[in-house]
C-alpha cells in the first residue's frame, strides 16, 4: 500500500499526456459528447450490483483525478481502520474473571440461603460488600466493552461508507494496459476485505462478551434484590424475641463448635480484606506515602525548632503530643481522613482502622486526660479487643450470649467509674468524658436488657457499637487536639525570631477559626459510625435522600429541599474560605511584608468578594436555581435599597473604592475623627481599627471616605516627634540649646531629616523651646520620645538648668489675735484656710464691721 500513491500519480500523468496528444492531433475540433463516460467505459467495467455513475460534463482528466484522490483517501482510511481494529478487546482477563464472578454470585446466594438460621446484619453487610466488589469488577468490564462497542460502531459506519462507493466495483477492461494499476486496485480491494473480516470478527467477539457481562449484571441485580429482601426480613425480626429469656431453658440451635465458626469467619474476613486491598492497592499506596511524608515533615520540623529557634524550650513545652509520641500523633491525624478516602470498605477494614486509632490514642491519653483515665483506658482495653473481634463473626453464634452479657456489665461499670471521676473535676475536657460516659452507660444497659429478653442480635449489635464508638470518640477528640498542635508547630517553624512571642497568640486566633470545622468533621464521622454499625445507615440515607430530593411546589415554583441545602452549604464554604483567605493574607502582610507596597492589604476585600460571588453562582448552578428568579429578587431588593438600604449599599461601594484606591492598608496607623489606631481589617461593610488602648473600633467604610482621614504610614512609617521644653528665665539659653542638640544625637533618632531646636515662646514663668526630631517607625516613636525626655531631664539636672513649675504667693489680710494659741495647741489645724476662717468668724471684726458699716481696712 505504501507504493500505491506514486503509481497512481504515474498513471494519472500517463493518461493526461495521452489525452493531450489526442486533443492536439484533432485540429482543435470540439470533443464528441459524453467523452468522459466513453473514456471510463473504455477503461473500466462495472459490477451489476451497483449503479453506473451518472453522466458528467467533466473532462476525462478531471474524472480520473477525482478517482485517484478518492482511492488515496480510502487507502488512508483503511489503514487507520486496520490499526484501530488491531487494538482488540483484552479478553484474556475477562475469559478467566467473568465465569468466576458468575460463580461467586451464585455461591453468595446459596451460602446465604444455607445460613438463613444464623443471619445477622454484619453477615448481610459482608455479603453486600462481596457483591459490591464483584459488581464493580463486572461494571468495569462492562464499561470497557461499551467503549469497544462505540468504537466498533464508528468504524462500521466508516467501513460501510467506503464499501458503498462505486470505486470498489470497477475493474480494468484491459488488464495488460497498465498492470501496476490493476495490481494496486486488487491490493486496495483485498485490504477492504481484510478490514471487513476483522471488523466482523471483533463485532462477534464483543457481542459474545457483552452477553456474558449482561448475564452477570442480571445475576447481581437479582442477588441484590434477594439481599435487600433478607435484610428487610431481619429488620422486622430485629426487635422480636429470637431465643429464650435469660431465666428460661435454652432453645436456640448450636453450631458444631464455636472455634470452627470463628475460624471460618476469620478466613472469610481475611479473603475479603485481601480482595479489597487488591482492588484499592493504589489508594493504599497513596495513603502509605502520605503517612511517611507527614511523619518525616513533622519530625524534621521538631528538629529545626529545637536546633534553630532561640526560644525552643518555650515552644516545645507547649507541645504535648508530638514531642514524645511523634508517630502515634501523625497516625492519629491521618486515620480519620483514611476513613473517608476508602470507599465501600468491608467491616474488617473499618475494624482495623478503629484498632489502629485506639493503639495510637493509648500513647496520648495520659497527656490529655490524666493518670486516672489512663488507668481506666488500659484496664478495659482487653475486653474491648475481645468484643471487637467477636463483632467480626459473620454468623449469629448464640453461644456468645453469656460473653456479651458479661461485656455489657463490664462496660457499664467502666462508664459509672468514669462518670464518678469526671463529676469531681470541672474541666472542658472532662465534660466531654462525662457525656461520653453517659452514652456508654445507656447503650450498654440497653444491650444488657435486650440480651436478657432474648434479643441476641440486637444486644450484640448495640454492645459492640457502644464500646467501639466510645473508643473512637476518644480518638476523634484527640485527633482535633493533635491537628491543632500540628498547626501550631508549622506556625512556629515559619516564624521569624522576632515574632516568637506573638506566635502563640496568632495560634490561639487560628485555633478559634479552625477548631469549629474540625469538631464538625469529628462529630459527623462519629455519627456516621453510629448509624453504620447499628445498621441504620442505608435506611437513614434513603429517607434523607427522599426527603431532600422530593419535588415540592410553592405557588408556581417547584423546588427541592436538597437544592436549598446544597446552596446553603456552598455559600457557607465560600464564606469560610473568604474569611480565612483574608485572615491568612493579613497575617502574612504583618509578618513578612517589608514595605506597604508589598502588602495585599485592602485588596484582600476584592478577593473576598470574588470568592463570595463565585461561590454564590456555583451554589445557584448546583442547586439549579434559575437566573430569572434571581433577577426578580434583585429587582425587589432595588426597591428596598431605595427606601432603607442606602447606608449599607454606600458602605459596600465605599469598601470597593477603598480596595481599588488603597488609601488605607491593613497595618496602617490612621486617625478618623476622634478615632485613632491600627487598621486590622477592611471588611465589606465596615473596617476594624485597633486603638492604642487595645479596644477595637468598627468604622463604616463610608465614614473613611466622607471624613478627613489621617494616615501616618501612607507613604512611609517615619514619624516626626515634637516636644515643648520650658526653662527658667534665669537659664543660659545658649547652654540650653546646646544641651538639647546634644541629646538629639541619639542612635534611634534619624539624622535626615536632621533634628531641630527652636526658641518658641516667652510664657509667664518659662521660656519654651520647640524640639523636633524624626524616628524611623511609628512603632517606636513613643519609646524614643520617652527616652529623649528622660535624657533631657537628667542633663538639665546635671547642668543646673531650672525647669519652672507653677508657684503661688499667699497674702494674709490680717492675723487673728489668737494665732499664738493656735500655734501652741498641739495637733490643731493652723492651715491658711483655717486662719482665714478664724478671721472671718472673729467677733471683734463682726462688731467692728457692724458699728462702722464699712469693710475693715487692710
Amino acid at each position: 500500500m505504501k507504493y500505491y500513491l506514486p503509481v497512481l500519480l504515474l498513471f494519472f500523468s500517463f493518461l493526461h499526456s495521452s489525452i493531450g496528444q489526442e486533443t492536439s492531433t484533432s485540429n482543435s475540433s470540439p470533443p464528441p459528447p459524453n467523452t468522459s463516460i466513453a473514456a471510463i467505459d473504455t477503461l473500466f467495467t462495472f459490477s451489476d450490483t451497483i449503479n453506473i455513475p451518472p453522466k458528467t460534463t467533466k473532462s476525462p482528466g478531471a474524472v480520473l483525478t477525482q478517482m485517484i484522490n478518492k482511492a488515496q483517501r480510502y487507502a488512508y482510511d483503511l489503514s487507520e481502520l486496520s490499526i484501530q481494529l488491531a487494538e482488540s478487546l483484552d479478553t484474556l482477563e475477562m475469559y478467566d474473571r467473568l465465569p468466576y464472578i458468575n460463580q461467586l454470585a451464585s455461591r453468595i446466594k446459596s451460602q446465604t440461603e444455607e445460613d438463613a438460621d444464623y443471619l445477622n446484619h454484619r453477615y448481610l453487610i459482608g455479603m453486600e460488600n462481596l457483591v459490591s466488589t464483584a459488581g464493580d469488577m463486572n461494571n468495569e468490564y462492562q464499561r470497557k466493552i461499551q467503549e469497544r462497542v462505540e468504537n466498533l460502531s464508528q468504524a462500521g459506519e466508516k467501513l460501510h461508507k467506503i464499501k458503498a462507493d462505486s470505486l470498489f466495483q470497477m475493474t480494468l477492461r484491459d488488464t495488460s494496459l497498465i498492470p501496476s494499476i490493476n495490481h494496486e486496485f486488487k491490493l486496495l480491494k483485498e485490504s477492504l476485505r481484510k478490514v471487513d473480516s476483522i471488523y466482523l470478527q471483533q463485532e462477534i467477539l464483543t457481542a459474545r462478551y457483552q452477553a456474558k457481562v449482561s448475564e452477570n449484571a442480571m445475576v447481581f441485580l437479582a442477588l441484590k434484590q434477594y439481599l435487600n429482601q433478607t435484610k428487610k426480613r431481619l429488620d422486622r425480626q430485629y426487635w422480636t424475641k429470637e431465643i429464650n429469656y435469660l431465666w428460661e431453658p435454652i432453645n436456640y440451635p448450636k453450631l458444631a463448635t464455636l472455634s470452627s465458626a470463628t475460624n471460618a469467619s476469620f478466613q472469610l474476613n481475611f479473603n475479603l480484606m485481601k480482595a479489597y486491598v487488591e482492588r484499592t492497592k493504589y489508594t493504599f499506596l497513596i495513603c502509605s506515602i502520605l503517612l511517611i511524608l507527614s511523619y518525616w515533615k513533622i519530625k524534621s520540623t521538631l528538629k529545626i525548632i529545637a536546633s534553630q529557634k532561640e526560644f525552643a524550650t518555650l515552644i516545645l513545652d507547649r507541645v504535648k503530643y508530638f514531642k514524645r509520641h511523634t508517630f502515634s500523633s501523625t497516625l492519629l491525624i491521618l486515620l480519620p481522613i483514611f476513613l473517608i478516602i476508602f470507599q465501600k470498605p468491608p467491616l474488617v477494614f473499618i475494624s482495623l482502622l478503629s484498632l489502629f486509632m485506639v493503639i495510637a490514642s493509648s500513647f496520648l491519653i495520659k497527656e490529655q486526660f490524666g493518670a486516672y483515665f489512663n488507668k481506666l483506658w488500659f484496664a478495659f482495653l482487653l475486653p474491648y479487643l475481645i468484643l471487637a473481634i467477636s463483632g467480626l463473626n459473620w454468623k449469629a453464634m448464640y453461644q456468645e450470649r453469656w460473653f456479651i452479657l458479661l461485656s455489657s456489665l463490664i462496660f457499664i461499670g467502666m462508664g459509672i467509674l468514669l462518670l464518678k471521676y469526671v463529676m469531681k473535676i470541672k474541666d472542658k475536657h472532662h465534660n466531654f468524658l462525662k457525656y461520653l460516659a453517659i452514652f456508654l452507660i445507656l447503650i450498654e444497659t440497653f444491650a444488657l436488657f435486650s440480651n436478657m429478653f432474648g434479643r441476641f442480635n440486637l444486644s450484640k449489635t448495640y454492645a459492640v457499637t457502644g464500646v467501639v464508638l466510645f473508643y473512637r470518640a476518644i480518638g476523634l477528640y484527640l485527633f482535633v487536639n493533635v491537628f491543632l498542635e500540628a498547626i501550631y508547630l508549622f506556625i512556629e517553624h515559619s516564624k521569624k525570631e522576632s515574632d516568637v512571642f506573638t506566635s502563640y497568640f496568632d495560634f490561639q486566633d487560628l485555633q478559634k477559626r479552625t477548631k469549629g470545622i474540625l469538631y464538625a468533621f469529628a462529630i459527623t464521622s462519629w455519627i456516621y459510625g453510629v448509624f453504620w454499625h447499628l445498621g441504620f445507615f442505608d435506611e437513614t440515607y434513603a429517607w434523607v435522600s427522599e426527603f431532600l430530593l422530593k419535588d415540592r411546589t410553592l405557588g408556581a415554583t417547584v423546588f427541592q429541599f436538597g437544592s436549598i441545602l446544597l446552596f446553603g452549604i456552598i455559600l457557607y464554604i465560600s464564606t469560610f474560605l473568604a474569611n480565612n483567605i483574608a485572615y491568612f493574607a493579613s497575617v502574612k502582610d504583618q509578618k513578612t511584608a517589608i514595605s506597604r507596597k508589598q502588602r495585599l492589604g485592602s485588596s484582600v476585600l476584592l478577593i473576598r468578594l470574588a470568592v463570595l460571588i463565585i461561590g454564590f453562582f456555583i451554589g445557584m448552578t448546583a442547586a439549579k436555581i434559575p437566573l430569572d428568579k434571581v433577577a426578580i429578587v434583585l429587582g425587589a431588593l432595588s426597591v428596598g435599597i431605595g427606601f432603607g438600604l442606602q447606608t449599607i449599599i454606600n458602605n459596600l461601594v465605599s469598601g470597593i473604592i477603598l480596595a481599588f484606591e488603597r488609601p488605607i492598608q491593613i497595618g496602617d496607623e490612621i486617625q478618623v475623627g476622634m478615632n485613632a489606631g491600627t487598621v486590622k481589617d477592611v471588611g465589606i461593610r465596615a473596617s476594624k481599627i485597633q486603638a492604642y488602648d487595645g479596644s477595637e473600633i468598627v468604622v463604616p467604610n463610608g465614614d473613611l471616605l466622607s471624613q478627613s482621614l489621617i494616615n501616618w504610614t501612607l507613604s512611609d512609617k517615619k514619624r516626626r516627634v515634637e516636644l515643648i521644653i520650658g526653662v527658667g528665665y534665669g537659664s543660659d539659653m545658649k547652654l540650653v540649646k546646646s544641651v538639647l542638640e546634644e541629646v538629639l544625637k541619639g542612635e534611634r533618632i534619624m539624622k535626615a531629616p536632621s533634628p531641630r531646636v527652636y526658641m518658641q515662646t516667652f510664657n509667664e514663668s518659662s521660656v519654651d523651646f520647640r524640639v523636633l526630631f524624626w524616628v524611623e517607625s511609628m512603632d517606636i516613636w513613643v519609646d524614643v520620645r520617652a527616652e529623649v525626655m528622660s535624657t533631657i531631664f537628667e542633663k538639665f539636672a546635671e547642668y543646673s538648668i531650672e525647669i519652672p513649675f507653677p508657684k503661688r504667693d499667699l497674702y494674709l489680710k490680717s492675723i487673728p489675735s489668737n494665732w499664738q494659741e493656735n500655734i501652741s495647741r498641739p495637733g490643731e489645724d493652723i492651715s491658711p484656710e483655717r486662719l482665714d476662717t478664724d478671721q472671718n468668724n472673729d467677733p471683734g471684726d463682726k462688731n467692728k464691721n457692724s458699728s462702722e458699716g464699712k469693710p475693715p481696712e487692710e
